[in-house]
């Protein structure tokens, strides 16, 4: 909660003398910088958050938001637009170390069965989503039954709702080149 009052302090400190020094310009324009009841932003992560996010819908800095609390590693509060919940998702993929997609593509078609650490698995289900990829071929590749697939599915479509995009280019484009090498399959099937 500290945290917490310390971002409720800056904002309002930065609207009100225009820029404290080292405070980052973008917060300037944040559509919360003038709230009168910043505590909306904060407290029970359960709480209806409605008013914050539809305030932070229609803010024109939510990138730069979301970008800073994602740098920073801040979970607490609504930051660019998302719940605490959901920067978790974002702060745990980029913790959860680095992903070798050309390991990931191998285990998907096959070529070899590498032995895949958590972050490459948690890749996989990503990636095979994304390509339409069938749940009985990538539960598979991971050697795992029907309910551990389905609850890294679920896993894995809340991170591909929240992580932009942007985080996630090399994922994306292994996926562009399953659906291709799929297309191209069916094509020369037919």
């Amino acid at each position: 909660m500290n945290t917490a009052i310390n971002s409720i302090n800056e904002l309002q400190a930065a609207h009100i003398i225009q820029l404290e020094r080292g405070s980052p310009r973008w917060r300037l324009k944040a559509a919360c910088a003038g709230t009168p009841d910043p505590e909306i932003f904060f407290g029970d992560p359960r709480a209806d958050h409605r008013q914050a996010l539809a305030l932070c819908g229609q803010c024109p800095v939510r990138q730069q938001c979301l970008y800073d609390a994602i740098e920073s590693g801040v979970r607490d509060g609504i930051r660019g637009g998302l719940t605490e919940d959901q920067l978790c998702e974002i702060v745990e993929y980029r913790e959860g170390g680095r992903v070798d997609v050309d390991r990931v593509r191998a285990a998907l078609v096959g070529t070899h069965r590498p032995r895949l650490t958590e972050s490459e698995k948690r890749s996989v289900v990503r990636v095979a989503i994304e390509a339409g990829i069938p749940i009985d071929t990538w539960a598979a590749v991971l050697g795992i039954g029907y309910k551990a697939a389905m609850k890294r599915r679920r896993k894995a479509t809340t991170q591909l709702d929240v992580i932009p995009p942007s985080m996630r280019s090399e994922e994306i484009a292994l996926a562009a080149e399953l659906r291709r090498a799929a297309a191209t399959t069916l094509a020369v099937a037919a």
